[in-house]
């Protein structure tokens, strides 16, 4: 992170845990956004850092046009509306978050002034176990369509593995080379579009895809760089969907090097599509769900966890 862009954080003032070997450092003013995170001390930082200085956005700002970078969610929507009604990413990222910190979590929400609805999350840490609680409520007197995707932003580069214990069966939602958008194979990503249990990102430089998993899920999907790596645990997942999204510049700039594991609802970027296979939330309703992230070291130890989930 550039001096310029750790002044602009500091002045929002983080908050931050340190219970156990997880670091966490958390500006909840801006959107809620999760600015760090790594194993302590010394451990990689997980999260993409930020290619322009952190600030709040101006009134229809686009995300792409900010710091593209860290921990944020993606709510009531993913993509943006074709008639530019919802915003890329939703509205809960643009906007200043309530929050308070304990010895081990992290608890914030947001109740946009101009939709009829609450969203918070709560992160908490045990070990090397970070664990994201989630609830939304309908505070409006009509049905409230929804999608949501927790949108991790990973620093990546072409020596960053994905992996899987079981085959990772995936549908290509949209794709970018050199910042156009494009159509046809992932070979890049997966030759012939196989179904795999590792994906690599040697060929990734100067693109960009969006994919989302298809049915039966793996019971765990990680993401490995050098020795260290976080573990998605999904056998005990309350969401229905998974998302991934490569970019090694093919999107938003050569300078966009990221990579991210999105549990969702709604497996479609365009929120007509994701709307039309979810229920939407009735008056005075509420939905809980969560999600289960380990981090560890050692490429042996990961293969471990893998091989156990695989063949319980």
């Amino acid at each position: 992170m550039s001096e310029r862009s750790a002044r602009a954080q500091a002045s929002f003032g983080t908050l931050g845990t340190r219970a156990g070997p997880l670091g966490l450092r958390f500006v909840p003013e801006l959107g809620g956004k999760v600015t760090g995170l790594r194993l302590t001390p010394g451990g990689r930082e997980w999260l993409a850092q930020p290619v322009r200085p952190l600030r709040a956005p101006l009134p229809g700002q686009d995300w792409g046009e900010l710091d593209c970078s860290g921990w944020d969610e993606c709510l009531p929507n993913i993509g943006a509306s074709a008639d530019g009604v919802l915003a890329d990413h939703g509205d809960v990222w643009r906007l200043p978050w309530q929050a308070r910190a304990g010895p081990d979590t992290l608890s914030a929400a947001v109740a946009p002034p101009h939709r009829s609805y609450r969203f918070g999350r709560d992160l908490s840490t045990n070990g090397r176990m970070l664990r994201a609680d989630y609830r939304l409520d309908n505070l409006g007197d009509r049905p409230l369509p929804w999608a949501w995707a927790q949108h991790m932003l990973l620093a990546g580069d072409e020596h960053t593995r994905i992996l899987a214990s079981s085959p990772m069966r995936l549908r290509l939602d949209s794709a970018y080379r050199d910042g156009a958008a494009v159509s046809g194979p992932m070979d890049w990503l997966c030759p012939d579009g196989a179904p795999t249990t590792g994906i690599g990102l040697l060929g990734a430089t100067g693109r960009a895809a969006k994919l989302w998993f298809e049915p039966p899920l793996p019971a765990v999907v990680a993401v490995l760089h050098g020795q260290e790596w976080l573990a998605w645990h999904l056998t005990d997942r309350s969401f229905p969907d998974l998302g991934l999204w490569v970019n090694l510049g093919g999107w938003g700039g050569p300078q966009l090097r990221q990579l991210a594991v999105e549990p969702a609802f709604g497996a479609r970027d365009a929120p007509a599509e994701a709307y039309s296979e979810l229920v939407p939330l009735s008056p005075g309703e509420h939905r809980n769900w969560h999600t289960v992230i380990e981090a560890g070291v050692g490429a042996r130890a990961l293969d471990q966890l893998l091989t156990s989930v695989a063949n319980p």
